[in-house]
Order: C-alpha cells, then structure tokens, then sequence
C-alpha cells in the first residue's frame, strides 16, 4: 500500500470525515497511483484511500478505520446503502457519491435495472473489485453504464456508455406514483430520470387545484406537468430535448391526460409566453460546476425569474431549482429579490426544499449538497 504524509493541521478536516485531500495539503505526492493510506505528520493513521497524482484531487478517502479496500469491504459498502433505502420503492439512488463512502460512484436504481456512473480514476481503477460487490449485494437482471459526464473527463477517462451486465431493455420504465415514463437508455439525460424532484413532484400535485394553469420550464419528460394534468389543471411544458418532450406526449396520450407541448429554448419560450399561470416551476440543468460560473449563472437566473414573473398569477407560486452545489440557497433568494425588484413584485417565501434522503446529505461533506428548490407566492398588499 501506498503512503501519503498530509501536512500539519490538514489532517484536522480527514479526522472529521471529510474524504477528500488536495494537491497543497499533502507532502512529496509519490508518482504512481494505487490504494494509500494518509497518515498526519506524526505519522499517525487517518485514512485508506485511492492515490491518483494526475488527479486535482490527488486523494480520496474510502474508509477512516485501517483496512483493505477489497470485496468484502465493498460488499458491506452496498449493503448499508441498501438498508438505508428500505421502504423507499422500486425507484431510488442506491449510491451518492461521498455521502455513501464511495467516491465517485453514482447508482441508480430501477427495478431490477442499475443504472451508473463511475467519475473518478480511483473507482475505475478499483471496477474489478466493487463491481462484483455490487452484483452480490443487489442481484440485479440488468445493469447500463452511463459514465459520460464532465468529472470523468476531467479525470483522463474515456467515456463508458451501454449494458455492461445481463439484460438491460432499449426503454427503461420508470413507474412513479402511478404514472409510466418509458426512458431510452441511450437517449436519458444523467441516469435516466431526475428521481432526486421525487419529493418537490408530489409537494407540487398537492398544491395543484383544477382548473389552474401550470407552466413546466425545463421540463425533461414532464414530471410535473403531467401531474397537474392528473389533477385536473392546464399544463404547458417547455424544453429544448425533443426525444424528453416525445415521451411526454406518449405518457399523456396512454394516460388520457392532456399536456400542451413548447419546444425551444427557455428564455426565449418564455419571453413569447402570455400569462397568467398559477404555477410556474424552473428546474434548469447543472450550469455551475466551478465558482467562477457562479455570477454568470445568477444574471441567467434573474432573466429567467423577470419572465417568469411577468406571467405569474396573483397569490401564484413561482418553483425555483438548482442542482449544483456551488449555487447555494442563499444565491436562489438573491436572485429572486433582484428579479422582484426588476417587476416591482412582492413575494413570499412559501417553503425551501432540499434533495431527497436516497440522495444522502453528509454533515461532514458539504458537496453532497446540491439541490436547493425555492418555493415563492405572490404576495402583494
């Protein structure tokens, strides 16, 4: 096993949990990658881990007790993950990254299906042990792989998309809450369906009342839309993915719902829109994944928020999402005073959500963070 010296008082943030060590906090980084331990400068214990010098993150903790990073320990990885959503379905995330102990790896679960995603070179270095792991502990018929995201690429790693174990279908359905959303596995978005609004959709049915006008920005494959539609409200839906907006048709007609369609930008759809709409929901894509996007993004979200409430209904409730953990909820409020500003609007906050327990937020790694919903009423006197 590899070793890794960190240096004084940067051994404090690892004795608390937090798995991640950098390039200037560690002492003479040795040349070739593999499993490691980080010991303080004393020389005493703090972490077993993956090694990788090439990475920004030259070190990632898989475990804070001594130990082998080998099946077994694995094995028991993936069952704890599994005890931790009991009761939760058919549909959940298995696995969250860091939150869950194992960095890098994102699991999707549907049915008899998983659905991942390997990010870093310390997973894909370690696929030979883990993933008969996970092939144990959950048994599955099927598994797809979906590694094509921007972290894997900055790691040097080639992109990894298709079946890599049994059987997997062409479409994959996805029950939620009564309703079917047949997902093209070579077509999805991320792991095939947005399962972390699962909570913020059925807030949403709840406050839904016939008759009203909802306006689903960002839709994907219409999650909320069509559940204002079950309901017995007028849905438009919006996104720029037209395979996302085909499905959505295709669950609206098998259901007998009607869900009107815009394809197009959403900006510019939305700049072209008459209200009003009772609900207006904004659930844009991870724009933000370093801090220099940040004020970018925020002057994007202000000119979406103008439009939006613009057509906003009085006493109508403006939905507001991020998913990337540099956009914190403080940043959401932000935006909405300046864009209330802008139309000379007053608002209330009606609730603040945050991502679901399959998608699991550590206290100790606070990018496990990411998804931040801003629920706004207008409010006027």
């Amino acid at each position: 096993m590899l070793r890794v010296v960190v240096k004084p008082g940067k051994e404090k943030k690892v004795r608390n949990f937090y798995p991640n060590l950098y390039r200037d906090e560690l002492e003479g980084i040795p040349k070739q990658a593999g499993v490691a331990e980080a010991v303080a400068a004393d020389g005493s214990f703090l972490a077993v881990g993956y090694l990788d010098p090439g990475s920004r993150i030259p070190f990632r903790a898989y475990r804070f007790d001594p130990g082998p990073l080998d099946r077994a320990f694995f094995l028991a990885r993936f069952e704890r993950a599994l005890r931790k959503r009991e009761g939760m379905g058919q549909s959940y995330r298995l696995v969250h990254g860091e939150a869950d102990g194992l960095p890098g790896l994102v699991v999707d679960r549907f049915g008899e299906v998983l659905v991942l995603q390997v990010r870093t070179r310390g997973m894909e270095a370690l696929r030979e042990v883990w993933f008969p792991a996970l092939l144990d502990a959950v048994g599955p018929k099927g598994v797809y792989e979906r590694s094509d995201v921007e972290a894997r690429r900055q790691e040097g790693l080639h992109e990894r998309v298709g079946a890599v174990y049994g059987e997997v279908p062409e479409v994959l359905a996805v029950e939620e809450d009564g309703l079917v959303f047949p997902i093209p596995l070579a077509l999805a978005q991320k792991t095939g369906f947005y399962l972390d609004q699962r909570e913020n959709r059925r807030l949403f049915e709840g406050m839904v009342r016939p008759g009203e006008k909802v306006l689903d920005v960002f839709s994907y494959v219409g999650g909320f839309a069509l559940r204002a539609a079950r309901k017995g409200a007028h849905a438009l839906a919006v996104d720029k993915d037209l395979e996302a907006l085909a499905i959505l048709d295709q669950v609206a007609l098998r259901m007998g719902l009607k869900v009107d369609i815009r394809h197009g930008e959403a900006l510019e759809v939305l700049r072209g829109l008459q209200g009003p709409f009772d609900h207006i929901l904004l659930d844009p894509p991870t724009l933000v994944k370093r801090p220099e996007e940040i004020p970018p993004m925020k002057r994007h979200l202000v000119d979406l928020l103008r439009e939006a409430l613009r057509l906003l209904a009085p006493r109508g409730y403006l939905w507001l999402s991020t998913c990337s953990y540099y956009l914190k909820a403080e940043d959401l409020l932000e935006v909405a005073r300046r864009a209330a500003a802008d139309r000379g609007m007053r608002l209330r906050v009606h609730g603040l959500t945050y991502q679901p327990k399959d998608h699991p937020w550590s206290l100790h790694v606070p990018e496990s963070l990411y998804l931040k919903t801003l629920i706004l009423q207008e409010d006027a006197l």
